[in-house]
């Protein structure tokens, strides 16, 4: 059995939680942050049910590594609008992953990322780039309005 962590990550950005929140469930939009830098995801391969059982899926296409193909495959598994997602990728582990969006004054959300069940080559500094990256891109989407 292969290693596995846990992995946590948060950002402030200048939105109400319930603009990240309809961000991260319009196919639209997410595709525009929920990858890093040199990563692609096609709208085609995403699908977004907002509903417990339902399905949360996109392929991430690496451009530096010949085009390399990364689906995600997931199940929702907890939703409470414009507070939490929760999602577990079975095709990983069962990778469970927990975005909350928490007001904290002033227009602005705290993001936090929890991880658990992580296989360790999704650990470390690489995971925290990655994901400083895709709130980079959010915060440009966000921005526009």
């Amino acid at each position: 059995m292969s290693q596995v962590g846990e992995f946590s990550i948060s950002r402030v950005v200048d939105a109400s939680p319930a603009r990240v929140y309809r961000a991260y469930l319009d196919p639209e939009e997410f595709v525009q942050f929920w990858s890093p830098e040199g990563v692609t995801i096609a709208i085609d391969t995403v699908v977004i049910e907002p509903w417990v059982g339902g399905r949360f899926e996109c392929t991430m296409v690496v451009e530096a590594m010949d085009n390399l193909e990364l689906p995600n495959v997931g199940t929702f598994v907890e939703i409470v609008e414009n507070e939490r997602l929760v999602f577990c990728e079975a095709s990983l582990g069962n990778l469970i992953s927990t975005m909350t969006f928490t007001g904290v004054g002033d227009g602005q959300t705290r993001i936090t990322v929890f991880q658990v069940n992580v296989p360790v080559e999704y650990l470390g500094q690489q995971a925290t780039d990655g994901f400083n990256s895709c709130f980079d891109k959010l915060e440009r989407l966000l921005a526009q309005g």
